[in-house]
This record gives structure tokens, C-alpha cells and sequence, in this order.
């Protein structure tokens, strides 16, 4: 079963956003926070929750201190923000923050059901303007070369993750490494999670850049060895 945790203090748009999650999934468990509070219990009391669609605008927080604030609880949980706001920078911020995904209330209602959707499979979303623009902030981020801390990390890596690590390099969503892998979904998920911490990566594009800058610098060195 598929479990999403709606955190809204509007009790109308918790309803609908609910009853799209019904129509697009065979199983799904709907949880709901009307206050950051409230959304802070849900995920500390250790519940099996895979994916926050969260309100900027919520009581007991700002922008994106709620966003923050859940994924430094709980890491392995990916948020979605879905908000009134569309704005460039405020974007921009919340993938900085560590959203997978960043969804406007002014979709119709077919567009945020494909965007929640896209997420549950692996991917994220963002306005398309914003989304090109997260992504150059995400290379910023990355730097221009991989440091000996950072080669470091990527040997953390088990085989498996290094699998699912290039399966990701090369588009797939979640469904799609898993059959290529031939694993269930939830190993997906956890190797995912797993490798973003040990890289020390916010999101899945910062992982792919990482792991793409790795892969460079190690075909250089590569080339060098073979000099005469």
C-alpha cells in the first residue's frame, strides 16, 4: 500500500487532493496534518509514509522551514511541496531545502495528479522554468570537480547502489530499475535513500551530477595512466 501524508490547513483542499490519490491508486493510505505540528507528529511517529505533499503556508511555520524541518526528521521521507506560491526563487529554495518536487495549486487538477504521480514513481517536478533553473543550481552546487572526500564517498557505495546509481544516470524511474534489477520496489527506495545520504546529495539530479563528474574525472585519470 501506498501511504501519502497530505499536510493542509485548508480541510477542503486536503479532500480533493485525497480523492485524486483514490482515483490514481489501487491502494493508497491517506494520512492529513492541518498544522506543521500536526504533520511533525505523523512522521516521527515512525510510520511507513512514501511521500509528504506539503503547504508552504501552514500554521507553525514559514516557507520552507517546514521542509526542512521534515526532512531533517526523517531523511528517508521524500516532500513534495504543493502550493498557491509560484514563484522562481521561492522554487529554487525548496529543492535547496531538499524537495523532490515542487507542485503549483493553479494546475488543473489532471496536472497535479500526473505530477504526484511522477514523484510516487521516483521522478520530481517542478514548474518547467523552474525546473531549469533548479537544475542549474543543483550543478552549481556540485562544483566543477569531485574532491578526495567526495571519491571517498562514492566508495561507500555498495554494488547495488552503484547499480541503481546508473540505472538513475540514465533516466529510470524507480518501477524501472526495480525490474531491471530484479528487486522490489521498497529495495529501490531504500538503496536510493541510502546512496543520497552517503553522498551527501539533497535529490536525485545532485546524485546523477555527482555520479557523472565522478565518472569524468575517473576517465581522465584513466587516460593519463595510459600515457607512455
Amino acid at each position: 500500500m501506498t501511504t501519502v501524508l497530505v499536510a493542509d490547513d485548508h480541510p477542503l483542499f486536503r479532500e480533493a487532493i485525497a480523492d485524486a490519490l483514490r482515483t490514481m491508486l489501487h491502494r493508497v493510505g491517506v494520512l492529513e496534518a492541518g498544522s506543521m505540528a500536526e504533520a511533525i507528529n505523523r512522521v516521527d511517529d515512525g510510520a511507513d509514509i512514501d511521500l509528504v505533499l506539503l503547504d508552504l503556508r501552514m500554521p507553525g511555520t514559514s516557507g520552507v522551514k517546514g521542509v526542512r524541518s521534515l526532512r531533517r526528521r526523517r531523511p528517508d521521507i521524500p516532500v513534495a511541496v504543493i502550493s498557491a506560491l509560484d514563484d522562481t526563487m521561492v522554487v529554487r529554495k525548496c529543492f535547496d531545502a531538499g524537495a523532490i518536487g515542487y507542485i503549483p495549486k493553479s494546475l488543473p487538477r489532471e496536472r497535479i495528479a500526473g505530477a504526484i504521480q511522477t514523484i510516487l514513481d521516483g521522478g520530481s517536478f517542478a514548474p518547467d522554468e523552474a525546473a531549469m533553473k533548479a537544475r542549474e543550481t543543483a550543478e552549481d552546487e556540485g562544483g566543477s570537480e569531485i574532491d578526495e572526500a567526495m571519491r571517498c564517498r562514492f566508495e561507500l557505495l555498495t554494488n547495488q547502489q552503484w547499480k541503481v546509481l546508473e540505472l538513475m544516470a540514465q533516466g529510470m524511474l524507480n518501477k524501472q530499475i526495480a525490474y531491471a534489477i530484479d528487486v522490489q520496489l521498497t529495495t529501490v527506495k531504500a538503496h536510493v535513500s541510502s546512496l543520497l545520504q552517503k553522498l551527501g546529495a539533497s535529490r536525485r539530479t545532485q546524485a546523477v551530477i555527482l555520479y557523472q563528474k565522478y565518472c569524468r574525472q575517473a576517465s581522465l585519470a584513466d587516460r593519463g595512466d595510459q600515457r607512455p
